[in-house]
């Protein structure tokens, strides 16, 4: 049972990446995406609370405020990756964003004093050197003024560092032990209400077909965040997040050869190192 978790984490995480590329190609925007995954997702973590029968008592200051910058981080990057992907290049973006679990393992060891060693230095290095081969083979470093690639280039490092927020969250949560549900459904909520003030002052409607793209990437989405948390009750960590984050990129980039996007000899070396970078972080910070 536990490997099927980790199955419908893989398919759910690429799933919602795979939805980015779609909807771009069909003329959906990045916030009305954004926007209907949010708030589809937001009744899902409703539901699911209430079927689980999380009471008031779990929604606690600090599983608020938690939820509040989880929410608010979550939201903007998936915003930002989903513009990203409308700029440049799908499996280089995707590798990029799915190496944010970098962060919730510095703040670890910043604030939980989670063990810094050589590998786990290494590992750190790794990630951030296959960040500077994949933007480099996308051309992201160019002088040409007018390079597409820069402009890129800043948003998926801004996905990146934003992405980081729901993760240091999720972090929180299993470390003090708060109730998952009540988060994934403040997190969402939260999400979806800074989505919503911006949908009031644009004043634009939703594209009717951005419903469907955006309802599936909410469902996979929420798939594949209670899926992580099923997972880990079965598994270790250290088996957990090494499979489900890798195997996304790897399918990213499957799907973006698929597409004939151009992958340079070296963005394939980042996107390997990034990989390495990832499960020896893994490995040293979750079998302690």
């Amino acid at each position: 049972m536990s490997f099927i978790y980790i199955l419908l984490v893989v398919l759910g995480i690429t799933t919602v990446a795979y939805l980015a590329k779609l909807s771009a190609k069909n003329g959906i925007s990045s916030f009305d995406l954004t926007f209907v995954m949010f708030a589809a997702a937001s009744v899902l973590g409703y539901l699911f609370a209430e079927f689980n029968n999380v009471e008031i008592a779990c929604y606690t200051f600090e599983l608020c405020s938690v939820s509040a910058i989880a929410g608010i981080g979550g939201a903007t990057a998936v915003f930002v990756f989903n513009k990203s992907v409308r700029v440049g290049h799908f499996g280089y973006s995707n590798a990029i964003y799915r190496s944010s679990f970098l962060i919730p393992v510095i703040f670890s060891v910043i604030f939980f004093r989670a063990t810094l060693n050589m590998i786990t230095i290494t590992g750190i290095l790794f990630i951030l050197t296959s960040i500077v081969l994949v933007s480099w083979s996308n051309n992201a470093f160019a002088k040409d003024k007018n390079n597409s690639n820069t402009l890129w280039f800043f948003m998926i490092i801004g996905a990146f560092a934003l992405s980081g927020l729901p993760r240091i969250g999720q972090l929180l949560i299993s470390h003090y032990k708060f109730n998952s549900f009540a988060y994934l459904f403040m997190s969402y909520a939260v999400g979806f209400i800074l989505m919503l003030i911006f949908f009031l002052t644009r004043r634009k409607r939703v594209k009717a077909r951005a419903l469907f793209y955006g309802i599936l990437a909410a469902f996979a989405s929420y798939v594949g965040v209670y899926c992580t948390l099923e997972a880990l009750k079965l598994m270790p960590a250290a088996v957990v997040f090494p499979i489900t984050l890798s195997a996304p990129i790897m399918l990213g980039m499957i799907i973006s050869f698929i597409y004939r996007e151009k992958i340079r000899l070296a963005g394939w070396i980042g996107v390997f190192i990034g990989i390495c970078g990832i499960t020896m972080l893994s490995l040293q910070i979750y079998t302690k």
